[in-house]
């Protein structure tokens, strides 16, 4: 059953909609569910998991929710999903700059908020909440635990990573950029020969270094235009990202369950921190810690069979957003589901 729900921004300067999909067959008898809320990546992404500003659908959200509607009677666990501020119905209607506006750490109120209106459901167990974040929602999931907690709510009983454990904005960029050029380098023919001469190291520094000089700049702007005015940048949004330590809030603020995947084949952030070893030196004080790198598995949560390339990653993610997610990838999460929400990991005393 999918409702759709709304709550007030974290800074009350909108309301924030979203689709809760309850199960079906506990309706009858009152009984609470664990929930799982969606925290999206980076860009303007709605509550489906698209992006419909750039004509984008990944559909990664529905197909979450509605693969976990799937769920048998007495696992089943409830999910929410909403558009970011400035996206879908979370809008103002004066103010069509919201989501450029928006910084970080707008990012990761909005989300206590989300956690809030679960916490305060009469379907849902709010001592069993846990958030599932992709991509930058990996990435700002100690600060979601860490503001979950001084918010007086009750702490977050799970979190689920993925595409992006131990990963943060500044050395993705890095490694994006490093990846192009050494695909550039490998490219065969004449397109390669054209590219090589138009993607250079040297300029993609000078660009990249343009445009922090706007996003640093002394006025400290929201956000910056970039292409002559054509492209904007959430400036507020990087700034915050550069000052966030994601290794040390990893290792303070995460105390709960917690299940990370990131893919082999994922270019856009890298997968050795789902290193056992690495994890568990990340998250010394959660409860426990799963991880996985499926060997197929790139950053749109599905699978390729041929080399995952950043130079054809409109093209490729255009083609995977219409099939359905991973099937590796939601077998994961089911058993690591049914062992953290629904097993003996569940007796706190």
């Amino acid at each position: 059953m999918i409702t759709e729900i709304s709550f007030p921004a974290a800074d009350g300067s909108l309301t924030i909609y979203g689709n809760l999909t309850l199960p079906f067959n506990d309706s009858a008898n009152g009984k609470s569910v664990p929930a799982i809320l969606v925290v999206n990546g980076s860009g303007p992404i709605d509550r489906n998991g698209n992006v419909p500003s750039m004509k984008m659908n990944f559909n990664t959200c529905n197909r979450f929710a509605e693969h976990i509607s799937t769920r048998t009677a007495e696992r089943s666990i409830a999910v929410l999903s909403y558009d970011k501020r400035g996206v879908g119905k979370s809008i103002k209607k004066q103010d069509k700059n919201i989501f450029y506006r928006a910084g970080m750490m707008d990012m990761v109120l909005d989300a206590v908020e989300a956690v809030r209106y679960l916490s305060q459901h009469p379907r849902i167990d709010k001592m069993r909440i846990v958030v599932l974040g992709h991509s930058e929602g990996a990435i700002i999931m100690p600060l979601i635990c860490h503001e979950v907690s001084r918010s007086g709510l009750d702490p977050i009983f799970g979190c689920i990573f993925y595409a992006g454990f131990g990963e943060n904005l500044k050395d993705a960029m890095i490694l994006q950029r490093k990846r192009c050029l050494e695909e550039v380098r490998e490219m065969k023919g004449a397109y390669g020969w054209i590219l090589r001469r138009l993607v250079t190291k040297e300029g993609m520094e000078k660009q990249y270094n343009d445009m922090m000089e706007k996003v640093n700049a002394d006025e400290q702007p929201d956000y910056i235009s970039t292409h002559f005015g054509l492209i904007k940048q959430p400036a507020k949004w990087m700034r915050e990202h550069f000052s966030y330590d994601v290794t040390s809030s990893l290792q303070k603020y995460v105390t709960c369950h917690c299940l990370a995947i990131t893919g082999m084949k994922d270019v856009q952030v890298r997968s050795e921190f789902c290193d056992p070893q690495k994890a568990g030196e990340l998250v010394p004080n959660a409860t426990s810690i799963e991880t996985h790198r499926p060997e197929n598995l790139t950053h749109a949560l599905r699978s390729l069979e041929g080399p995952s390339k950043l130079m054809n990653i409109k093209r490729d993610y255009t083609i995977m957003g219409k099939f359905p997610l991973d099937d590796k990838l939601l077998s994961i999460t089911d058993q690591w589901c049914d062992r953290v929400l629904f097993g003996t990991e569940l007796d706190r005393s």
